[in-house]
């Protein structure tokens, strides 16, 4: 997706954060892949690639002969992701291609046979606009899939005995609120009121499908996943913190500090990580 309205944005770390992400729901994304029905030979697009996760393995399934194109506005995020294809042997079948999603969809050389993008279409103000634009991507018989809602992450016990009891229950509900106030900011936001299988039948395409993905890690949690987890735990409360408490935001700071040794996150045995992805997918008939 498009990142050039974050200019103070720590590239390096975002990075960093993306790849272990992309590494903790990788055995996720690999049933994805698999439910998708990918083939060698295939022409897959992945829109707003980020750090290069589902590239990755889209560029495993579709092999040498198909190709793989890589769309971010950022460019840190596209030599990412290029990097992580070389090390796979990958490099010969993934392009890059730095692209503004706001300003439009991006152009390709021929038509695809997927279009994959996660996390990307709540970002653009004119929801079911973008969908119909990226299905325009699609060849006959192509398949546009949206990685859109899932279940809220859980990571934490109820009680971490550092302020109120329900910490990461009442982080949720802000980030709630987060997401009403990003929407809304967007120039030329238009609700789309209705559910994603929806916006994808409106946008003319058929055999609409969803699914959902699981990702359990009970504890104890290896120390990637509970890195992971820390990091998006910090991220979450960065974005949502004006929706927060500020007793809570004071237990949060506590719990992410990896200086104090009687709060911090990282000394616990405890922490565990249940999330699940959505999927949803269309067909293009022309």
């Amino acid at each position: 997706m498009s990142h050039e309205h974050t200019p103070d944005v720590d590239w390096a770390e975002v990075v960093g954060d993306l790849q272990r992400s992309a590494d903790v729901w990788r055995p996720v994304t690999e049933q994805v892949m698999a439910w998708l029905g990918v083939t060698v030979g295939d022409r897959a697009t992945d829109v707003g690639c980020g750090a290069g996760g589902m590239t990755a393995v889209l560029a495993g399934a579709v092999g040498p002969s198909g190709n793989v194109v890589a769309v971010d506005g950022e460019p840190a995020l596209l030599d990412a992701t290029l990097e992580r294809c070389r090390q796979l042997g990958y490099d010969d079948r993934v392009t890059t291609l730095h692209h503004d999603l706001t300003t439009g969809m991006p152009e390709l050389n021929r038509l695809q046979d997927l279009v994959w993008a996660s996390a990307v279409v709540h970002h653009l103000p004119d929801q079911q606009a973008a969908i119909a634009a990226l299905s325009g991507l699609l060849i006959d018989g192509g398949r546009l899939a949206l990685s859109e809602g899932g279940l809220r992450t859980v990571t934490l016990p109820w009680d971490v005995g550092i302020g109120e009891p329900g910490l990461e229950a009442r982080l949720h509900a802000a980030e709630e609120a987060w997401f009403v106030r990003m929407r809304a900011s967007i120039p030329g936001s238009t609700r789309a009121p209705y559910g994603w299988p929806t916006l994808l039948r409106n946008a003319g395409l058929t055999d609409v499908q969803t699914r959902s993905f699981l990702l359990d890690r009970p504890s104890p949690i290896p120390a990637h996943v509970a890195g992971y987890v820390i990091g998006s735990l910090r991220h979450r409360v960065e974005r949502a913190e004006d929706s927060l408490d500020p007793s809570d935001v004071a237990a949060w700071k506590r719990l992410l500090n990896p200086d104090d040794d009687a709060a911090y996150l990282g000394g616990r045995d405890d922490l565990f990580c249940l999330a699940a992805i959505t999927v949803h997918v269309g067909v293009m008939r022309v």
